[in-house]
């Protein structure tokens, strides 16, 4: 549902969407993205800012004028005395304005309206000015000279709320003038800082980098950073990690509410990740509903010290023998486990059981990354050192 806002906050995103370059046939569309309630039309308020040197005509197109920022940055009482000397002058029709400068006396001097006065006073609404037929304390002031301004705000910093760069509006219009260039707001002072939104971002990344510090007043955090430079990031998260034996099971139980205020993260279809300081109530719960726990592999046996090593083997199952990677490649898609035997360079071959979880090549060499149960944490192992039944 769209808000209504200051007469302030309509300019600035009038002006802002003709500097980025929107025609002027879509500009409504501006408003419609960010929920703003465009009332008057939006002519209404393009002949204002004409009249006000905001705006002018060049070559058939409506283009901002230099004067737009000084205005910008007056006092709120001085551009609301612009903005009512503009709406007075603003027709071209001698009678029209003799008529908006009649109804202003009658505001002033408390005379009875008439039918046709009262179709404008939803123009002076949008002013601030009238509200409900009666001057608000903003129109007494200007209008009658009663009362007094609020005073001022002390100047807030800009602040970054999630992933969005938030300015306190009217403040900080020099540096939202240069922000525009860059960004597209998604209400008035607020500016999303998602990987999807800063794919529509022009301009140098360090420009914007520099902007937005100068806003904080301080360093971006690390994470908006190496978002605005492109650079890859990692998150390291901290838990306990349950693999479930069938992806159906897994999510049965997120279907009920209970269950998902325990789940930190699903990592795959099979794997969650659960808070350390939850997990054994976690725990207990699956146990309570008839659920197999398995804490972890069985480590294997000691084996005593000898002088010579024995290298173990695994059965060979009947049939023909296909690649290793394609097996791998098969369980990383079922996200299931497999036993092998590895064989790290200086010790014994062993017997592992893993769940692959990716599989890269790096100089010349194919690697897979999975989480080792026998190890009971994510391991790296060379596929030339595998030895998996079966394959060659």
């Amino acid at each position: 549902m769209s808000e209504t806002y200051p007469a302030f906050y309509i300019i600035l995103t009038l002006l802002t969407a003709l500097r980025r370059g929107v025609p002027q046939r879509q500009i409504w569309r501006e408003f419609q993205r960010q929920k703003i309630a465009l009332q008057p039309r939006l002519s209404f308020w393009i002949a204002l800012c004409k009249e006000a040197g905001l705006l002018d005509v060049f070559d058939g197109r409506l283009r901002v004028t230099g004067f737009a920022r000084r205005w910008l940055n007056k006092s709120t009482e001085e551009q609301t005395f612009d903005l009512i000397d503009a709406w007075q002058n603003a027709p071209k029709n001698r009678k029209t304005r003799q008529f908006r400068k009649k109804l202003l006396w009658k505001l002033k001097y408390d005379k009875s309206l008439t039918a046709k006065d009262r179709k404008f006073l939803s123009q002076l609404e949008a002013l601030g000015l009238v509200q409900e037929d009666q001057l608000t304390a903003w129109g007494r002031y200007f209008l009658k000279g009663l009362g007094s301004l609020p005073t001022p705000k002390t100047p807030e910093p800009c602040q970054i709320n999630g992933d969005q760069f938030q300015v306190p509006l009217p403040q900080h219009i020099d540096l939202l003038w240069e922000l525009e260039r860059h960004l597209r707001p998604a209400s008035p002072g607020v500016y999303p800082l998602t990987r999807r939104t800063l794919q529509y971002s022009s301009g140098n990344p360090e420009e914007l980098e520099a902007l937005l510090e100068r806003g904080l007043g301080g360093p971006l955090p690390g994470a908006i950073r190496a978002r605005l430079r492109g650079q890859p990031s990692l998150r390291v998260t901290r838990g306990v990690l349950l693999e479930f034996s069938h992806p159906e099971d897994l999510s049965a139980l997120r279907r009920q509410a209970n269950f998902r205020t325990y789940i930190q993260q699903v990592v795959s279809p099979r794997h969650v990740l659960v808070d350390e300081k939850q997990a054994r109530t976690f725990i207990k719960m699956l146990a309570r509903r008839g659920v197999h726990l398995q804490m972890f592999e069985e480590a294997p046996e000691p084996e005593p010290k000898r002088t010579h090593f024995t290298k173990p083997t695994l059965l060979q199952p009947l049939g023909p023998s296909v690649p290793k990677l394609q097996v791998l490649k098969k369980y990383l898609q079922l996200q299931q486990g497999l036993d092998l035997l590895y064989h790290a360079p200086g010790y014994a071959p062993e017997q592992r059981r893993i769940t692959p979880l990716s599989i890269e090549e790096r100089n010349g060499q194919t690697y897979v990354i999975a989480w080792c149960q026998s190890r009971r944490g994510q391991r790296t192992f060379r596929l030339d050192r595998m030895e998996i039944p079966g394959t060659y």
